[in-house]
């Protein structure tokens, strides 16, 4: 199963929140996720989460390119359907792509798909188009082409450019004909549709396999992707797949006008199709036929999440063409997830591999949709108190506590949630949850940290333990030999996971005595699957070739938060060296604030980023880490070259206003480079103010201090020598 704490983290995050670095790293960790996601799903047919999750998951990602259009060039995702077919098939390049549809949840985003339909056709506003409405089967799209009415070719729809050859297996499905004996048929015709297993079909395969003493299956969807895309068409005939017909691909010609008729027209050639597949003539049937159909769900013999919506009219559907992966002229609308009333009997406070405290209910166990539900997801210390991201009531302000009675939501087999409680069934003396300030695993503080950006305080408490803490250790390590961190070849991954769990390595200088451990046989690498000499060396080899390393690589590696590539160089062209940075480690212990507002005064450092690197490395075991590792390493300074004869070598600068004849960035590239620091704000240490156009208070703050300034021409000057 996919982590529901890795979800919560992804989905609770607030993205219009987030520095350009954390933006970049944000979209890359979920674009990872969404493909782990697919590859599992389309390859293994295991969803690991609910459709509602998943949905949630790729709306996140649409929100991140709309907010952050430059990460489009970060990822091929977002132009992706699906995933790429397996390589146990033969592939078939679709003529017309299986694209996959754009989701509405309310009855606005109706009125919005509706509304958007006219103004692109420029219709008047009192002509309805008509909209026909058919359930979403929850199954494997599938397409079907017949040449002269015999059954040619068939495909699953892959990334939706080139599924898989699957033509022998959907020959042993009893419902689509082998041959079309109409005169109307078109001599080329691709029909679509999907391939499912019925309820009670997946039911009694599953009490055929506890009678064998074999696994059972998860669900209808996943058995019959399964089973469809198994390499022996003898066991897709076993299982006694159905499919239901509601589109059509590449074709010779259109027999019909309209959807609708096109409908009516494969129901007379023979296939399956929808009986509750709808022509609607207006806004308030199409909402009905949702209702009817979320009504019914429960009563029907195979699964359906949503309804589908479709302009009837062919040629309008031509004129309305496609957006990205999507037609315009089609959309899912999807079933709100089913709820439940039950009781909390402990709240378990949780720690991810970031530090994230994320509150867990115990539930007494109820059953939601077929799935026995015991846990649901309270999201953080905001939300059990009544309270959103926004700071505003939810619930009515009514907080959660032990034992109360809730409501309940399966918004996936994952993570359901909490959305109301009962407070007149609530005990008198039953107590306020008191969330923890400490982290549960390490006991070191757990806190919230301010938004630089809006100033906000974070709805999610963090522990500041970081490499020592348990629940951190195997994510920090992960992120230290990563390729923007230590770079260390072979050691990503399920490498990383092996010899973590076999206790080869739980902290970074681990990784530097490998080799030596192997000799002196207090490890065995060797005994591990996989691992031969040659790898061993290799690896050994790779971790030799990152015994040297700058003291701004060293500070990113530690994967402190909030301290990125940009900042860990800012703080190590401050220390200069090793040696510095634990001496204002020890000043930090006498006198916080005072080294606190040392670092903040240089230029480009976030007050929130040095309060994350200061907190870190206080803490006395995550030092003890740090000086074990430097124990195996050598730290170099920063690889700066310093002109020594610079007349502001080892001057405090501050730079103010606007300039002409160079950027911000270069002028104080070029101060560091001549040995100054640069610093964001004026005070009694300032040496020398150099001034642009508007230079603000600032420049009234150095008067008042007479303190030296110097205009942007004047400091070309000095640059030139």
């Amino acid at each position: 199963m996919m982590s529901d704490v890795k979800i919560e983290q992804l989905l609770s995050c607030n993205i219009l929140q987030l520095s350009e670095v954390e933006q970049v790293n944000f979209y890359l960790e979920l674009v990872d996720f969404l493909q782990a996601l697919d590859r599992i799903y389309y390859d293994n047919n295991d969803p690991q989460i609910d459709d509602n999750i998943y949905d949630k998951l790729k709306s996140l990602h649409i929100k991140m390119i709309t907010a952050y259009p430059y990460l489009k060039e970060h990822s091929k995702y977002y132009k992706t359907v699906g995933y790429k077919p397996s390589e146990k098939f033969n592939k078939i390049i679709h003529k017309v792509p299986m694209l996959s549809l754009s989701n509405i949840f309310d009855k606005d985003g109706l009125e919005d798909f509706i509304d958007k339909i006219r103004k692109y056709l420029n219709a008047e506003e009192d002509q309805f188009i008509e909209i026909v409405s058919e359930p979403k089967i929850d199954g494997l799209s599938a397409t079907i082409l017949y040449e002269k009415g015999i059954l040619t070719q068939a495909a699953t729809r892959g990334d939706g450019y080139q599924g898989e050859n699957v033509t022998e297996n959907i020959k042993t499905i009893s419902n689509i004909p082998k041959t079309i004996d109409a005169l109307d048929v078109p001599d080329r015709f691709e029909i679509r549709g999907e391939i499912y297993m019925t309820k009670s079909d997946f039911i009694k395969l599953n009490n055929k396999m506890v009678s064998e003493g074999k696994q059972t299956y998860v669900n209808p969807r996943n058995t019959a992707a399964g089973s469809l895309r198994h390499i022996d068409p003898n066991v897709t005939y076993s299982r006694n797949l159905k499919f239901f017909a509601y589109t059509w691909g590449d074709l010779s010609k259109i027999p019909c006008s309209t959807h609708f008729d096109m409908i009516n027209l494969f129901k007379r050639w023979g296939f399956q199709v929808s009986p509750y597949t709808k022509n609607n003539k207006s806004l308030n049937q199409i909402y009905e036929s949702y209702l009817d159909l979320n009504n019914l769900r429960s009563s029907l013999d195979y699964d359906i999440d949503g309804v589908v919506y479709k302009v009837n009219s062919i040629e309008l559907q031509n004129r309305l063409g496609f957006i990205s992966r999507s037609p315009r002229w089609a959309i899912a609308h999807k079933f709100e997830a089913e709820k439940a009333i039950t009781r909390i009997l402990d709240i378990e406070v949780q720690v991810g591999r970031t530090g994230s405290l994320t509150p867990v209910a115990k539930l007494e166990p109820v059953n939601i949709g077929g799935v026995l539900v015991k846990n649901a997801t309270l999201h953080n210390e905001d939300f059990i108190k009544g309270i959103n991201s926004e700071g505003l009531s939810i619930r009515e302000g009514v907080d959660i506590r032990i034992n109360d009675l809730v409501e309940i939501i399966r918004s996936g087999d994952v993570i359901p949630k909490v959305i109301s409680v009962d407070k007149d069934a609530r005990n008198k003396e039953t107590e306020e949850f008191i969330f923890p300030i400490q982290c549960p695993i390490c006991k070191s503080p757990a806190i919230k940290e301010r938004s630089e950006v809006t100033g906000k305080m974070s709805s999610t408490r963090r522990c500041t333990g970081g490499l020592y803490c348990e629940s951190q250790i195997l994510g920090s390590l992960e992120f230290f030999v990563s390729r923007n961190a230590m770079n260390i070849e072979g050691l990503g991954g399920k490498t990383m996971q092996l010899f973590f769990d076999n206790n080869f390595v739980i902290s970074p200088s681990d990784i530097f005595t490998l080799e030596a451990r192997q000799r002196n046989k207090e490890i065995n690498i060797l005994s591990l699957d996989g691992w031969g000499d040659l790898s061993m060396n290799n690896l050994f080899s790779n971790i030799n070739e990152r015994r040297s390393v700058t003291l701004d690589k060293l500070i990113y590696s530690l994967g402190i938060r909030h301290v990125g590539i940009n900042t860990s160089k800012l703080i190590a062209q401050q220390l200069n060296s090793l040696q510095n940075l634990y001496e204002i480690i020890v000043e930090a212990s006498n006198d916080y604030n005072k080294i606190l507002n040392f670092l903040t005064d240089i230029d480009g450092l976030g007050k929130v980023a040095i309060e994350s690197f200061l907190t870190f490395l206080t803490n006395e075991e995550n030092l003890q880490i740090l000086k074990r590792l430097s124990d195996e390493i050598e730290v170099r300074d920063l690889d700066i070259v310093i002109n020594s004869n610079s007349v502001v070598q080892g001057l405090n600068i501050v730079f103010t206003g606007k300039f002409n004849g160079m950027s911000r960035s270069e002028a104080k590239d070029n101060a560091e480079r001549m040995g100054a620091k640069v610093l964001s704000s004026v005070t009694s240490r300032t040496d020398l103010l150099i001034i642009g156009d508007e230079p603000g208070s600032k420049l009234k703050k150095a008067k008042e201090l007479e303190i030296k300034i110097v205009t942007e021409l004047e400091w070309l000057d000095i640059v030139k020598g």
